[in-house]
């Protein structure tokens, strides 16, 4: 197997990975919702309880057709039906993406509900019920039996009927802003990029505006990878995981890209098929 062809398979494992990585996230938000909505959850209030979910299934459909659109399609291809299905999908990511950033938001800003809690001690709840925070998106039902090693400032959410310590209330409020500031830099990146595959309006723009466009990536990239790195300290696995492959994923769209304005346009038709020209 050639180098080429071991590329195209990393490639393709990193989607796959994603596309797992979707479902592992629909899992976790399914589980704290049971402990955040008791009471059912709204639908307006939706995307608070699974934005993880919903972002991430979203940008696995946007990441696939970028991939059709810079790689496997030829612009004959594009200039038919299926073209403009391509752009109405990615049009439809795009608004989702976007849905699923207010989200995010709404979640930081929710951990603003925490007040101190006025009780003796965490046992006191043990009867409402309430549920414990041990991490973002992470909880856990508050027992007799877990109640008493509870120790420290209290912190209650009397509209969530959750309990949270200080330290991991102060720990998953910045891991929610962590995932407000990834969502929004990804949202950049993504204008960017919708950019370099419309060569006919980067046309209207002087030449500089293209290196500006380069060297603004290079810095959204730089605050996505702080974002791992935080994930891979304070935060869990699956977050950091994921981090590294959307990274991995949006190198290959990168370099799509890149060889796509280098190819000449007459030539697309021929030499772009399923193969990896990546």
């Amino acid at each position: 197997m050639n180098r080429l062809d071991w590329f195209s398979v990393f490639k393709y494992l990193v989607y796959a990975a994603l596309i797992a990585n979707a479902a592992l996230f629909f899992k976790d938000d399914w589980e704290a919702a049971s402990h955040l909505f008791r009471d059912g959850l709204p639908f307006a209030r939706i995307i608070e309880g699974f934005a993880p979910s919903i972002d991430t299934a979203a940008w696995v459909i946007l990441l696939l057709l970028f991939e059709l659109e810079t790689c496997q399609l030829t612009d004959e291809v594009l200039k038919r039906p299926i073209g403009l299905i391509i752009r109405g999908l990615r049009a439809l990511c795009y608004v989702v993406i976007v849905y699923a950033f207010t989200g995010y938001l709404g979640k930081a800003l929710g951990f603003g509900l925490y007040v101190s809690a006025d009780i003796p001690n965490a046992c006191a709840l043990v009867m409402q019920p309430f549920s414990l925070l041990v991490g973002l998106d992470e909880y856990r039902a508050l027992t007799a039996m877990n109640c008493a090693g509870i120790a420290g400032d209290l912190f209650v959410n009397e509209q969530a009927r959750t309990l949270a310590e200080a330290g991991t209330l102060t720990q998953a409020t910045r891991l929610a802003w962590v995932d407000v500031v990834n969502s929004g830099t990804w949202l950049l990146i993504l204008a960017l990029l919708e950019l370099d595959v419309r060569p006919r309006v980067k046309e209207l723009f002087p030449g500089w505006v293209a290196t500006a466009s380069r060297l603004a990536k290079y810095l959204l990239y730089a605050i996505i990878v702080g974002a791992a790195v935080y994930w891979g300290l304070f935060g869990t696995f699956l977050d950091f995981w994921d981090a590294f492959l959307w990274i991995a994923a949006f190198i290959f769209i990168e370099r799509n890209v890149f060889a796509w304005e280098r190819e000449p346009v007459a030539s697309r038709a021929d030499e772009r098929g399923f193969t990896d020209e990546g």
